[in-house]
């Protein structure tokens, strides 16, 4: 079995309440003949997009040890489920036991701090990313014009190529 990483997107209109989900990722995991590490939500935001018409979702970050060949199973779970939007599964070798270990130690229900010293960027458009100034440098003067480059005249050879004939 291989752990893996997984970020859930549930539809916060029909699962409100943390029991719910956690109900549903055990059920999904059972399915599978997966064994769940840990679940915990992530945060609660609105889409930067609609998604079956939803506008906000419940992310849940999920580490869990299952065979390779049930993943393409628990995606064609998750697209069957009316209560999960999307589902994204990533390789979780690189994770350690400590970190899941500090994971079962936080509340699972208490939203993670993803961003902590950033602004929130999901829930307002425009006001989360730093501007970029117009030409691309710190300064504000306009970039310096490119070096004009001599161009010699070819007349002469003109010339000569037309009284040669």
């Amino acid at each position: 079995m291989r752990r893996y990483e997984a970020m859930f997107l549930f539809d916060s209109s029909i699962v409100p309440d943390w029991a719910s989900i956690e109900q549903e990722i055990k059920r999904l995991m059972e399915r599978i003949n997966g064994t769940l590490l840990v679940a915990i939500k992530y945060d609660e935001r609105r889409l930067a997009y609609e998604i079956k018409r939803r506008k906000r979702g419940t992310y849940v970050l999920v580490y869990f040890e299952a065979d390779t060949a049930r993943i393409s199973d628990l995606e064609r779970d998750v697209r069957l489920s009316d209560l999960i939007l999307r589902l994204l599964v990533l390789d979780g070798r690189g994770v350690t036991e400590a970190r899941i270990a500090e994971l079962r130690a936080l509340p699972a229900d208490q939203p993670l701090s993803p961003m902590v010293n950033e602004p929130r960027r999901g829930d307002d458009y425009g006001s989360g990313r730093p501007r970029r100034e117009r030409w691309g440098r710190s300064d504000s003067a306009p970039p310096p014009p490119p070096a004009e480059v001599p161009v010699a005249a070819p007349a002469a050879a003109f010339a000569d190529e037309t009284t040669a004939r």
